[in-house]
């Protein structure tokens, strides 16, 4: 799966082979169900068709709380893979003067604490 940033939506990167998942950019989607419903349900499907180490990166500039919401069903998804006997890897990443993403990422890293999750600063 591959979705084009936009000026209000991130950049989305699904892929097989190997297993990866990249979101960068900003998202504030006019129709957050719209945007994020094949995103949730691609890895919903993960933990029944795939197996093996999944990596995500996350790399948000901004995210609207409805977008969040989108995020929370997204790392369910990527947690029920876990449950399923696979290793998961994930990686916050926010710039280094963006005290909220970096708290939003700490604040997933809290709610999903079964993830491998850490949240690093750049540049």
């Amino acid at each position: 799966m591959h979705i084009a940033a936009t000026d209000r939506t991130p950049a989305i990167d699904l892929t097989l082979s190997p297993l990866k998942l990249v979101m960068a950019g900003e998202s504030f989607p006019e129709d957050v169900s719209a945007f994020y419903g094949e995103v949730i349900t691609s890895i919903n499907q993960l933990a029944t068709n795939v197996q093996g180490k999944l990596e995500v990166e996350m790399a948000f500039v901004y995210i609207n709380s409805s977008s969040i919401k989108a995020m929370y069903r997204i790392f369910e998804g990527i947690d029920a893979y876990r449950q399923a006997g696979n290793e998961v890897q994930v990686v916050w990443k926010a710039e280094e003067d963006d005290d909220i993403m970096q708290e939003l990422g700490e604040d997933f890293k809290d709610r999903f604490q079964s993830l491998n999750f850490t949240v690093e600063q750049h540049g």
